[in-house]
């Protein structure tokens, strides 16, 4: 099994967030969030199912919310759970969650 680098996932997460924040209507960055999230979104289910909770609780959310912003009310209207502003305002206390974590 290969160990997962956490810290690089937290400072790929925030590019994104970033990026996302700055142009939110981007379809490139729309591809980057799904993409991500089918690559690395399934990793969250560890802290379902193990007790030491592996996933950083940052990174979860971060992972969580790609979900949130590309699946549920962003980018697609028929599955819409949040509004834009809810979904905007949750991203940016995911970035700020993610640099506070970010150690280097």
């Amino acid at each position: 099994m290969t160990a997962i680098d956490f810290q690089k996932m937290r400072k790929e997460l925030i590019l994104l967030y970033e990026r996302f924040l700055k142009n939110p209507e981007s379809e490139s960055i729309k591809e980057e969030f799904m993409i991500y999230g089918e690559e690395f979104g399934k990793i969250t289910v560890l802290n379902d199912y193990l007790k030491s909770m592996p996933v950083p609780k940052d990174i979860f959310s971060g992972l969580c919310g790609l979900s949130m912003i590309s699946d549920q009310g962003w980018f697609e209207d028929k599955d819409k759970i949040f509004t834009k502003e809810i979904i905007f305002n949750k991203s940016k206390k995911i970035l700020e969650e993610l640099k506070k974590q970010d150690k280097e």
